[in-house]
């Protein structure tokens, strides 16, 4: 496999027609598909579907798609940490944050990092946490922060737990339910969660309760909707106490007082394995991690 026919593959998928990539990459359309075809030629399997609706992926296609995004991201990392080393750029550091708002302990330790190297450009993106490991897992990103990650989602990872914040269950102000002081009460109610029930800390606490889940329950990702929904509608929503504080949510939300204890969000810091990270990127979890544990030789990334 050629760097130019991964780069056309991913091009095609990501822009879902082989005219618009072509545009793209400034490349006939007729060599683009060629491209294609001795890619596939190689493999011995057809990687995508061409109709008049575009081109659509098989399933070799899909299972290559995230390889080749790897492989080209570790490419231009490649490419990248020898411009460093010839002390052309001072580096680049891609790290994600889920959508809670991490600790100012974090924001301080970033603020530091970038005084010291001035010649390394940080970028954050916020992501749900899902996306934060496909970022990882996909080379987009060099470390992310995260206050969720299953055993399994981790697999392949290091994960440094930071810290905990504690979370809270909340109605908005007026509620008629506000009062209802049991989950099993709550779960007749709607709820809205800013993931999946099965991925979110709540989920194991109905768990270990003997409860089923709530059966109506409303998923948002987006944190300026799912605040208004979490006002407007009798809702049960799910936030970190630090939320609520910050953003001046206990004027506009009444946190409930249940017999159970309500889950945190435990925050890690997740990266892949060492020897993948740039020495920007090491440098900066190692900062992240002395900041919250004040021991750098505990550090195992």
């Amino acid at each position: 496999m050629k760097h130019n026919q991964l780069r056309a593959f991913l091009t095609i998928c990501e822009s879902g027609s082989i005219q618009e990539a072509s545009r793209i990459l400034h490349i006939s359309q007729p060599s683009l598909s060629r491209s294609i075809k001795e890619l596939e030629t190689e493999l011995g399997v057809h990687l995508l579907v061409r109709s008049n609706r575009g081109v659509t992926l098989t399933i070799y296609g899909d299972h290559l798609l995230s390889r080749a995004r790897l492989i080209l991201e570790e490419a231009k990392r490649a490419k990248d940490e020898i411009e460093t080393l010839k002390g052309r750029t001072g580096g680049h550091i891609i790290i994600g944050v889920s959508p809670v708002t991490p600790s100012s302990r974090f924001v301080n330790c970033l603020a530091r990092f970038s005084k010291r190297n001035p010649k390394v450009s940080i970028q954050i993106e916020e992501l749900r946490p899902n996306k934060l490991i496909e970022g990882l897992r996909e080379g987009r990103l060099d470390l992310a922060l995260t206050s969720h990650g299953g055993t399994r989602q981790l697999e392949g990872f290091r994960a440094v737990e930071l810290y905990l914040q504690p979370g809270a269950l909340a109605v908005r102000k007026g509620h008629p339910q506000r009062h209802l002081g049991s989950l099993a009460d709550l779960r007749e109610l709607m709820w809205i969660l800013p993931d999946t029930f099965e991925d979110s800390p709540v989920s194991p606490l109905f768990s270990e309760h003997g409860l089923a889940a709530p059966e109506n329950v409303m998923v948002c990702s987006s944190l300026v909707m799912y605040l208004e929904l979490a006002v407007c509608t009798d809702a049960v929503s799910f936030w970190s106490m630090r939320h609520l504080a910050l953003s001046n949510l206990n004027e506009k939300l009444d946190v409930l007082k249940v017999s159970e204890q309500v889950p945190g969000f435990a925050f890690s810091l997740i990266s892949r394995e060492a020897e993948l990270l740039t020495q920007e990127a090491k440098l900066l979890a190692e900062d992240i991690v002395y900041e919250f544990h004040g021991n750098r030789s505990a550090n195992p990334l």
